[in-house]
């Protein structure tokens, strides 16, 4: 999980909100309409074509909108359903059938389902309680490590408590949104090899080895305009201090 910066309301959902009655205000109103489509777009376009919560990318036959707030909260007052600063773009957490070909997208390491719920299948409607971190609100630090050993993503004690997060709020998100489930462990366990392969193919013993690393994360975060590689803090991590200069370089916000 990674800060996400928002772009603002797209025009669609503003004249669906100022154009329809109350009663009609619902999401599931709203995904009748080809407004839909623009905010799912958007979304996506958000976040750099990767999932809001465990970072793998978001494939045409696996994305979904994300109410972080349940839309079962919403109220007169308060209409979580169509609120913009609410929604977030997501996979489907591992647990549908989802037809995704090598050809289709080659990013993608292996295929969901494995029937364990992660992202949005495994937050369900559970209602934030300020536990749970929300990816548009994260600093742009990193909060994360990784074991080299089977993928399994922990919080990092230091950035945390540098930034005031407290820990076991980084727990609960890593257990409540399922992001050790084995697939996507197993996806970050081939990324740490590929990388640390790629690091020692590339080392002749006279580059220095955070320039090397720089190099190799300008080559695949680029220049911050494009989509960022599935499981991005993932390689974040492993980049370590090379990262975060071209990150710096490229004037990273999130």
């Amino acid at each position: 999980m990674k800060n996400v910066l928002k772009s603002p309301e797209p025009s669609d959902l503003q004249k669906y909100k100022n154009n329809n009655i109350s009663q009609s205000k619902t999401w599931k109103s709203f995904k009748r309409t080809s407004a839909y489509n623009s905010v799912r777009e958007t979304l996506i376009r958000d976040q750099k074509g990767l999932c809001a919560y465990c970072e793998i990318d978001l494939h045409p036959n696996d994305r979904c909108v994300e109410h972080f707030i349940p839309r079962n909260q919403s109220t007169p007052e308060n209409n979580y359903d169509l609120d913009w600063q609410n929604m977030l773009a997501n996979c489907k957490g591992g647990l549908e059938n989802v037809d995704i070909s090598e050809e289709e997208n080659e990013r993608r390491i292996s295929r969901p389902p494995n029937r364990v719920a992660c992202c949005s299948a495994a937050k369900a409607d559970f209602n934030p309680d300020g536990k749970l971190l929300n990816p548009l609100e994260l600093p742009t630090l990193r909060l994360f490590r990784f074991s080299s050993l089977d993928g399994e993503i922990r919080p990092d004690e230091n950035v945390c408590q540098k930034v005031g997060i407290p820990i076991e709020y980084v727990q609960f998100t890593i257990q409540k949104l399922g992001l050790n489930v084995l697939r996507l462990k197993n996806e970050r366990v081939a990324i740490i090899a590929e990388i640390t392969q790629e690091l020692d193919d590339r080392d002749d013993g006279t580059i220095n080895p955070i320039l090397l690393k720089k190099q190799i994360a300008s080559e695949r975060f680029g220049d911050g305009k494009h989509d960022w590689p599935a499981f991005f803090t993932t390689i974040r991590w492993v980049l370590g201090k090379g990262a975060e200069d071209h990150l710096v370089d490229i004037s990273y916000l999130g």
